[in-house]
């Protein structure tokens, strides 16, 4: 066995994920940063709204300390004050860098102070926007950097396991997509940031289809806790038949939601769990539910909602500027992850998780919309310090255990000579998910959901192989999407994103958070 061996590996290609390994090389280590298919194939680029930071920009008063309290609010009680903090008081400064370091082209106003839009949840305009494709411009212009400060970027490697000794980090494993093979990378300090596992509501969600959990299930069966994975938050306006994500913007410009009687029946920029369930009640009764755009000045979608624009038109052939655009709710973004402190550390030393792949309680019990891009981009950033700063005090690399590696190129074998239809089993899982552990939950369909999904575990399906790739996206999804209904089922009330029927109301006794292991 012979690995690679780098100071700093950054697992995953999103906004965290290239923000941590940005401030690593630019710390003098030395970087090489992994991701499954390229660097703009993540959620981060199909992130289209917004990226929140209290500038008041708009002269309406925001503060950092009003981010603070409706991030606070946001989390129903369980999102942690110091993480909170620490996130909202230093957005404005990465959002600041994202446009005059890396020359992000936000719009701006005219002064050329960015200009800001209203998002869910607030009555402040905080969210900072290139027209609608501020994930593509954030995403192209980091992934510029990445080039010219020369960091390793291995594609289309999909990590496998994190490789442990003595309770230290010593490297991961991956499978060569290219070769096939096995590929091991020793390291003194690991920063996962592989994102959520929203794309396991397969067919109802707005996530890039290969979200599917990886970083999370494999720091699950390292041993460390889940926490608050049964919370998970269904974007409102998902365009109906499609994964297309109609963001907030186009609300936050005047859209108004309405059934298929035109009647508007919910506040659109309340919070994203609010307004979900509220469209979800909708289709129950039998009524179409639209976003209707009419309204709004042609000149003001042109400008600032021209992708959507182009986008219903090229999938729906609906002009929005004339029709309503039929939508439905769409699983979006996952609070729950990896348990770890404030600044991204595990119960693994030397390990690091951020973004969507972790969980310091930023977001508690629901996400405030437009956070997502700021949280990643702090976070990874202070990933990045924090793995510098660990790697010089533990100078030597941790020995990779050999038997370890050996079980990891075992597996792959075995997967090799298996016949299994991975495909199938992700789209039944991914009707459980949403049916069963979706929008509205209750205990019934929760034990429902958890035997089905130890039935899928065990099925091999032999009409039809699939790539190594997704059988070991079937496996990581199957891991999962258990912990997820275990911890649904263990919280017995309704709370932010995670709504039981038979639980309708918060209850004290849970406000604290929930660990799962596998």
């Amino acid at each position: 066995m012979n690995p690679q061996k780098v100071d700093i590996l950054v697992i995953g290609s999103g906004i965290a994920g290239m923000m941590a390994a940005i401030e690593a090389k630019e710390l003098g280590s030395n970087v090489a940063i992994v991701m499954k298919k390229s660097p703009l194939a993540n959620n981060s680029f199909m992130a289209k709204g917004g990226i929140n930071a209290a500038l008041n920009n708009m002269g309406d008063g925001d503060s950092i300390e009003h981010h603070i309290e409706d991030t606070l609010k946001s989390g129903v009680g369980l999102a942690e004050e110091e993480a909170v903090r620490i996130f909202c008081e230093q957005a404005p400064q990465v959002v600041r860098e994202l446009h005059k370091k890396f020359k992000v082209p936000f719009t701006t106003l005219p002064d050329g102070r960015l200009a800001q839009r209203p998002f869910g949840g607030t009555k402040y305009k905080r969210t900072c926007y290139a027209a609608d494709s501020t994930g593509p411009a954030i995403m192209k212009a980091l992934n510029k950097a990445l080039k010219e400060l020369n960091i390793d970027t291995i594609k289309n490697h999909f990590a496998i396991n994190l490789l442990v000794n003595d309770g230290k980090i010593a490297g991961a494993t991956f499978l060569d997509e290219t070769t096939g093979e096995l590929k091991t990378i020793q390291a003194k300090a690991i920063i996962v940031a592989t994102g959520g596992y929203a794309g396991l509501y397969k067919g109802y969600t707005t996530n890039v289809s290969d979200a599917t959990g990886d970083g999370i299930a494999m720091g699950l069966r390292a041993g460390l806790e889940g926490m608050d994975l049964e919370f998970v938050q269904f974007h409102p306006t998902g365009l109906k038949g499609s994964n297309f994500l109609i963001s907030e913007a186009a609300r936050a410009e005047g859209g108004r939601l309405i059934n298929s009687d035109g009647k508007e029946f919910v506040d659109e920029l309340n919070t994203r769990d609010f307004v979900a369930r509220a469209i979800l009640r909708q289709i129950q009764k039998g009524k179409e539910v639209y976003l209707d755009l009419t309204d709004i000045p042609e000149e003001i979608i042109n400008t600032k909602l021209i992708n959507l624009k182009k986008r219903v038109k090229s999938l729906k052939g609906i002009d929005i500027t004339k029709e309503p655009i039929p939508i439905n709710p769409l699983a979006h973004y996952t609070m729950g992850g990896i348990k770890t402190d404030t600044f991204g550390f595990t119960d693994i030393e030397g390990l690091f998780y951020v973004g969507e792949a972790g969980n310091n309680g930023v977001n508690g019990a629901n996400r405030l919309g437009g956070n997502s891009l700021s949280e990643g981009a702090v976070f990874g950033k202070l990933a990045g310090y924090n793995a510098v700063k660990y790697s010089h005090r533990n100078k030597e690399f941790i020995d990779i255990k050999n038997e370890d590696v050996e079980k990891d190129k075992n597996l792959i074998e075995k997967l090799k000579n298996t016949k299994i239809n991975a495909k199938e089993i992700k789209n039944q899982l991914g009707e459980i998910m949403y049916h069963k552990v979706g929008i509205i939950r209750s205990g019934y369909a929760l034990k429902k959901a958890l035997q089905k999904i130890k039935d899928l575990s065990k099925l091999e399906i032999n009409d039809e192989d699939s790539s190594l790739i997704e059988k070991l996206e079937a496996i990581n999804g199957l891991d999962i999407a258990k912990a997820v209904t275990k911890a649904a089922l263990d919280r017995e009330e309704s709370r932010g994103a995670h709504f039981r029927m038979d639980f309708p109301e918060s209850d004290h006794a849970f406000l604290h958070h929930t660990y799962t292991k596998i």
